[in-house]
């Protein structure tokens, strides 16, 4: 019985060195080879950055292994770039790698002490303008750095509030006929949007803004009629929101 039980564990240990062997054997045949090469690195979704930049920065290489390449650590690597907001990475056997690129889209200039920064529609800054930057955006004035570094949060909804703003602007006609230059933030909150070549300050006041907007853009299609200039119209009495004042040039 004894001798049985050995010649039981003898034959399970050859089972599980020819498992480990045969395991081993595959494992050495797919990362090295030739089949399983990168061949193809396909990338989509980028604008600002050309595939191959985008494959230099995920350490993607052809003819390198295809198994060998960390898929999550090439995404993350990818995304440290601040005009990536995600990089996903996939294999598509046996020689493609698949990138598949979010960009961030910038809505507007902030300027925080004597620099500038870009924001996303949501209000990230995300990074310091550089030389091939956009620069034809709206700029948002008033903000401090004090600002940033005690209450980012509060900062990122300040600037979102802006761009709702200036989004409420588009659907009411006014950013087409008189171009957005800047969105001042008032110490107490309030805001100031200067509009157009004429430079004309629409004192806005404190939130909600989309009525003040649609009375704006009323405000300005009654002027272009009349053929007259405004250098600021007044929407800030929350009093009597129906009263406008308006100073002419």
């Amino acid at each position: 019985r004894h001798f049985r039980a050995l010649q039981l564990l003898a034959g399970a240990a050859v089972v599980l060195v020819a498992s480990t062997a045969v395991a081993w054997g595959a494992r050495r045949y797919i990362v090295s080879s030739p089949r399983f090469a990168v061949r193809t690195v396909l990338v989509d979704g980028v604008q600002r950055r050309t595939a191959e930049q985008v494959a230099t920065a995920g350490g993607i290489e052809v003819g390198k292994n295809i198994f060998t390449l960390d898929l999550e650590l090439a995404g993350a690597s990818i995304s440290t770039d601040p005009w990536i907001e995600k990089a996903t990475v996939t294999r598509k056997l046996p020689s493609t790698i698949q990138v598949n690129v979010v960009e961030r889209e910038a809505q507007a200039l902030v300027a925080i002490g004597g620099d500038l920064y870009l924001a996303t529609r949501d209000g990230e800054l995300f990074k310091e303008l550089a030389e091939d930057d956009p620069v034809d955006l709206p700029i948002v004035t008033g903000i401090t750095g004090e600002q940033v570094a005690r209450d980012r949060a509060g900062v990122i909804i300040a600037v979102r509030r802006l761009l709702d703003v200036v989004e409420d602007m588009g659907r009411a006609g006014v950013a087409r006929r008189y171009p957005i230059q800047e969105l001042h933030v008032e110490r107490d909150g309030s805001i100031v949007v200067t509009i157009g070549k004429e430079a004309i300050a629409l004192h806005l006041g404190q939130p909600p803004y989309r009525d003040k907007v649609g009375q704006a853009a009323r405000v300005l299609t009654e002027l272009a009629q009349r053929k007259a200039s405004a250098s600021v119209i007044f929407l800030d009495n929350d009093a009597h929101p129906e009263r406008v004042v308006v100073r002419m040039k």
